[in-house]
């Protein structure tokens, strides 16, 4: 039994003060960050001026501002009607992929802070048990649904040290696909 959770592909372990003193530097940053984001929201409303590149600055920091609902999908919806869907679909969802990568960091930066928790807690046990397992179809699925709690899976993989560019690839191919589907019915609809 020892064997098999050492083969786990990803480290559970957190290591030394070094370790946790990295994971709350980079917690803070992305805190900052995200307050900077939501702070500068107006931005938006000027970046779809821009085309192409201003679907993919909207969808960015729509999916970076975590849990705060930003316009990322009607802007999809309204650009497919406007340019190419696929293109759009493409590019929103490599902007949407991008941005949630502040999700993961947030959840890597904070899981220093849930030390104690983690070893009461029976759920995070089964669900990094999910996550070894399924990790990225997990991750792959949740992407293409049209719910505004994903972030909740970005927090977390980074507080599971899910690896971050398997979570990036899972994240694009899924909102990709959605961002697609979206684009697609807004150049049907409009």
């Amino acid at each position: 039994m020892s064997k098999k959770r050492n083969s786990v592909k990803y480290d559970r372990k957190q290591g030394g003060k070094d370790q946790k003193l990295f994971r709350l530097v980079v917690f803070g940053i992305t805190i900052l960050l995200l307050f900077f984001l939501w702070q500068e929201r107006g931005l938006l409303e000027r970046f779809s001026k821009f085309g192409y590149l201003g679907i993919f600055l909207v969808n960015f920091i729509s999916s970076a501002s975590v849990f705060f609902p930003m316009p990322g999908v009607a802007s999809v919806f309204v650009g497919g009607a406007i340019w190419n869907p696929i293109i759009v679909g493409l590019i929103s969802g490599l902007g949407a992929s991008l941005g949630e990568v502040f999700g993961y960091l947030v959840g890597y930066g904070g899981r220093s802070l849930l030390g104690s928790i983690e070893k009461e807690n029976p759920w995070i046990k089964k669900i990094e048990r999910i996550f070894q397992k399924m990790g990225f179809l997990t991750i792959f699925i949740f992407s293409i649904l049209p719910m505004p709690l994903f972030d909740i899976i970005g927090l977390i993989a980074g507080g599971l040290n899910y690896p971050i560019w398997k979570f990036t690839m899972a994240v694009l191919c899924g909102r990709v696909i959605r961002n697609i589907i979206f684009a697609w019915t807004g150049a049907k609809f409009l």
